[in-house]
């Protein structure tokens, strides 16, 4: 995940309107004829110097690291970068960035100064004008980053138990000593400038509008080195502080009361700043408002909430237990053709409907010994006869108790149609008698 961060500053109003100074018209042309453009002239265009952005805490308690900061200054050497109002992606540039470089402050201080120009037409024209005359004052750099690391921990913030803006006794496991230290977070990884733009309102704090920046920007030629390929999976976080109060914050309730848990050793590069102290949210203040699942709302601390989340959990359980028991009675009150499920419920209608079906077992046996009888008697009791009656028992064996009864009751009738009043098939001494051969009396003998 790649994020862009948008921070302000004074803009620096200093160079007289029309000017353009020596050198600068060769490299904006050379930014021109990279873009394939045609050459401009001094009076085609109005500059002006910005100190855009440094190396100190800004108010949303984020710092770049200074060989970063030198890495910005090196991307709007190479290709320029575009000016924006506001930070309005969506809309054109309203000018281009051409130069820029890192020039010190005092002590650890960096700035990001830079240049830019603007059209000489009427728009541009207005811009110097209100940038001249103090209306316009400050502005703005939005570049890209990769991850935010915590000052202290050295590990990415959102894995962190601290949070930015707030100072910690932090005790350092290997060596035992116990320092304060400000968490911030550090804007690294695949830096790459992205625009600066004028704005009302800045994050980065300390500059003022005033001073002879100018003679400090040089345009010494850098190497030129092709920019990082930008991912698709990057956000932007605008100069606003609503949003930035979204985007760079951290939910309350992962802070436990009391002291945080030691961190592991901090990273060498990581040094804790103190220049904007402040106090640490006090843990019995962390409050969670939840929705219930009737719709309510509540307000709880983290014990509590464990609480009602175990509850709400055990609650669902026997919910579920319960519609799963009454699913399953309406699953097994179907398949026994009961119309109310809640018959069920106890055990004498279940031994009722087992009497039923050893009933209806027997009855169905009974029919199919029926069906066999009577397909014999009307299709004889031979081979032939006995292949009828076994298809007969396959073909109904399925059938319903309808069906099997309508069945036998229809063969019977045919039946007796065919041998009215009479025995219908022969009893077992008449099968015996009938299988004994008979001889001829011998007469001669007599």
């Amino acid at each position: 995940m790649k994020h862009q961060i948008a921070l302000s500053m004074t803009l620096l109003t200093l160079a007289s309107g029309g000017t353009v100074p020596d050198g600068h018209l060769e490299r904006i042309n050379a930014l021109q004829a990279a873009r394939n453009k045609s050459a401009l002239i001094a009076a085609d265009i109005l500059v002006r110097p910005i100190r855009l952005f440094g190396n100190q805490l800004t108010s949303y308690y984020t710092k770049i690291r200074d060989d970063d900061l030198r890495l910005l200054a090196q991307q709007i050497n190479d290709a320029g970068g575009p000016a924006l109002s506001a930070h309005m992606t969506d809309e054109t540039p309203i000018g281009t960035f051409y130069a820029a470089s890192v020039t010190p402050g005092g002590g650890d201080v960096l700035w990001l100064d830079t240049w830019v120009y603007f059209l000489n037409d009427q728009q541009g024209q207005d811009l110097v004008r209100r940038i001249d005359s103090g209306v316009i004052n400050e502005a703005s750099i939005g570049y890209w980053y990769d991850e935010n690391i915590c000052s202290i921990t050295g590990l990415n913030y959102w894995n962190s138990p601290y949070y930015a803006g707030y100072e910690y006794e932090v005790t350092d496991p290997q060596s035992g000593l116990t320092t304060t230290k400000l968490c911030f977070l550090w804007t690294i990884g695949n830096v790459e400038f992205a625009e600066g733009s004028l704005v009302y309102r800045g994050a980065y704090p300390g500059t003022q509008v005033g001073g002879d920046i100018g003679a400090q920007i040089t345009l010494a030629a850098q190497n030129s080195k092709p920019l990082p390929e930008q991912t698709q999976t990057r956000f932007q976080l605008a100069a606003s502080r609503d949003l930035a109060d979204v985007q760079l914050k951290k939910a309350q309730n992962q802070q436990v009361p009391g002291t945080p848990p030691a961190p592991p050793t901090p990273a060498p590069t990581v040094e804790a700043s103190k220049d904007a102290p402040a106090t640490p949210p006090q843990g019995d203040d962390v409050k969670l408002k939840l929705k219930m699942p009737d719709g309510s709302t509540k307000e709880l601390d983290t014990e509590q909430v464990q609480a009602e989340f175990d509850r709400e959990v055990q609650a669902a359980r026997e919910a579920g237990k319960q519609e799963g028991v009454s699913a399953e009675r309406v699953r097994v009150a179907s398949a026994l053709s009961v119309e109310d499920s809640t018959t069920l419920t106890t055990e004498e209608p279940l031994r009722v409907l087992s009497a039923q079906a050893s009933d209806g077992r027997t009855y169905r046996e009974d029919l199919m010994s029926r069906l066999e009888r009577v397909t014999v008697s009307l299709e004889g009791n031979d081979e032939a006869g006995q292949k009828a009656s076994e298809r007969a028992k396959r073909i109904f064996k399925a059938a319903t108790i309808d069906d099997l009864r309508d069945e036998v009751e229809r063969l019977e009738a045919k039946r007796d149609d065919l041998v009215p009043n009479a025995q219908h098939s022969r009893s077992k001494d008449e099968e015996e008698a009938a299988s004994v051969p008979r001889h001829k009396p011998d007469l001669d003998n007599v």
